[in-house]
Parts: structure tokens; sequence; C-alpha cells
């Protein structure tokens, strides 16, 4: 890595925009004495902020956690401060063409902006190469706009007026397919899992439940695909029952998406408490129409030697294939630190990468 005070070049970084979440990567760093790839997340939604206005939140402050992007002349803020500039209503849709989109952009700049604060906020970083992801069912029709959109110089602008704009460079990228990335991270990282052969990933997020069928670690796209239900439909079908009027206010999925992927017995909205227990039923039927779009692409199981499930809602659905297929058990497998596993996996395709691009210079 080169570095001074105001320009730094890295090999590889890795970012992961989901429907819930946007995860990204750091590098390699050392926890406890044990290497690990750092990875961290915020919430994938933006507030448009209002042009020309002042910036109300001092630095420090929850309000100013994150970073602003211009994009077509509209300030949008992205980052974990983001709930304090947004407005009481907030639709959520899992849309198709949702990598298109300014929220997305943004939302990848937002994890540029903590890649250079961990790195001390230098004015220029420059990433040799950059990995990100896409569900299995847009990855063909958006591969290539990803990877244009990805590549060149972005601009970072942090609330705090003493750090400013900084620019983030980015010299080559990569798309994989997002369940992908956790079955290298997975075979990287268990030395017992036996990638040859036929195994099934499944990749819980909050949008979709992506499934990719892979022999020998080349994926079967035949036998692999998403259905766009997942997390958040499970927390807006809660919402609904429990008042019509909550499905667009975003601290209230939010607090019912994580009741429900932390198993919690309780939720909390407005000032009462509703049994997650009562919702259950609801919450099954949405796991279960994704379990049959799997049955229907995937065809029998039956020749899986493993089973993997990943992503933010990876325990939850874990669970319910353990409950309602009974006959998986022996062959499911879970990552503890399933939110990140794809993350971590496009970081070793971007170290893979960077260090295939270094050696032919």
């Amino acid at each position: 890595m080169k570095r001074d005070a105001h320009l730094i070049t890295v090999p590889a970084r890795a970012i992961d925009v989901g429907y819930v979440n946007t995860k990204f990567t750091c590098g390699h760093k050392v926890a406890r004495g044990v290497p690990i790839i750092h990875a961290d997340l915020f919430p994938s939604i933006t507030a448009t902020l209002r042009a020309g206005a002042t910036f109300r939140h001092s630095p420090g402050t929850l309000g100013a956690d994150g970073c602003i992007s211009e994009i077509d002349g509209v300030p949008h803020f992205a980052g974990r401060g983001v709930e304090m500039h947004l407005k009481g209503l907030q639709p959520r849709h899992v849309m198709k063409d949702y990598c298109t989109s300014p929220s997305y952009l943004a939302l990848m700049q937002g994890a540029m902006h903590y890649m250079l604060v961990d790195e001390g906020n230098p004015k220029e970083m420059t990433i040799q190469h950059l990995t990100v992801g896409l569900p299995l069912n847009t990855f063909d029709e958006y591969e290539n706009h990803l990877r244009e959109l990805v590549i060149g110089r972005h601009a970072v602008i942090s609330p705090d007026i003493e750090v400013g704009a900084r620019h983030v460079t980015v010299l080559d990228a990569s798309v994989m397919v997002q369940p992908l990335g956790a079955l290298y991270y997975y075979g990287l990282t268990h030395k017992d899992f036996e990638m040859s052969g036929w195994n099934l990933v499944v990749d819980v997020g909050g949008g979709t439940i992506d499934f990719l069928a892979a022999y020998d670690k080349v994926p079967n796209y035949e036998r692999s695909g998403a259905h766009p239900e997942s997390m958040l439909a499970c927390a807006y079908e809660v919402a609904k029952a429990i008042h019509p009027d909550l499905k667009n206010q975003y601290g209230v999925i939010q607090a019912i998406d994580m009741a429900i992927r932390d198993n919690r017995e309780t939720v909390r909205i407005g000032g009462e408490d509703y049994e997650m227990a009562r919702y259950k039923g609801a919450i099954n039927e949405v796991l279960r129409r994704g379990y049959e779009a799997m049955l229907n692409t995937a065809g029998a199981l039956n020749d899986f030697d493993n089973i993997l499930v990943c992503g933010g809602g990876g325990a939850v659905f874990f669970e319910f294939l353990r409950a309602h297929a009974p006959e998986l058990r022996r062959r499911l497998r879970m990552d503890g630190g399933s939110t990140f596993s794809n993350v971590r996996g496009f970081q070793v395709v971007a170290d893979y990468s960077a260090n295939e691009a270094s050696a032919n210079r």
C-alpha cells in the first residue's frame, strides 16, 4: 500500500449494496491475534437533502455519520446517521433496476466514505480492484452497467467541513453473483468443507432469496435463480398485520426486521410491545414461497452434498429449513458471520484480481 498524508493506494476492496444493508470491506486486519477480512455495514437507505440548505448536524453527532453525494445535481445522504434525515413515511421497494438508481450510487459512495475514514480520511484514494455483487435475477442484465458505474473517480463529500470533499478512483472492477462470494469465503475459512461435488448456496438478503447451484465451484445457472421476496417482505407482512399504515415507516420496518432476524419475543412499536409469535405464520408463508421457488428451479435437492445458508436473514431461513425440511438437516451449513459472507468472498476475488494484475505489469 502506498501512502502519504493526502494520497493512498490500496490493492483491493469490496462492496455489497443490498436492499437492507450495504456491506463493505476495509482490507485485511488482525483482531485478537487472528487475521481477518475487516467488514462493516450501514443501512441501505438514502435521504435526499434540500439543495443549498445548511447542513444542520455537527461533526461527531449521529446525523453527521455518513457522506453526501451529488448525483444529477441532487444531494443524497448515506450512512449510519441517515435516519436523522428521513421523513416519517419512507417507502422501500425491491426494484429490478435498483443498481441504476441514484440511491444505489449514493450507497456505494457511502461505502467508499467509510473506507476513507478507516484510512484516516486522505484526500485521494486509489483502489486497484473493487469487487461488487448483484442478485442472480439481475446479473445478466446489469453486470456491464454496474462495472462501468464502479470504475472511475468518485467524489465523496464529508459533512465535516474540515474534511470536505475527497475522491476515490477505482482502476478496475469485477461483478459477481452474490451467493458465489459466500461459497468462496466459506470454502476458504472452513477446511472441513469439501467444495468438490454439488453445493447449493442460499443467500437470504433483504430483498431477494438467491440460490446458486455449483459443481466443483463452477455455477450451474440453469439450476440457480432468485425469488423477489425475503426479509423485507417478512417485515412488511408483520407491519400490515399490526396496522396497514406502518408499512412505509422506515423505523417500524427496521425494528420488525431486527426482531425477526434476532428471534426476539417482542417488538416495540409506538410504545407498545407486540408478541412476535403471533406473526410466525405470516413470516413462514413468505419463507415457504421462497423455498418452493428454489425447488421449482433447482429441482430435487437430493444430489447436493452441502447446502450453505448465508446472508443477513440466513439464520431465519436456516431454522425454517430445519423445521420444514428435516431431511436436509445433515447437509445444512451456516456461517456464523453470514451477514458478511458475500462481501468477504468479494474481497477474496478482488485480492486475487489485484495480484494477477500486479504480476502481469
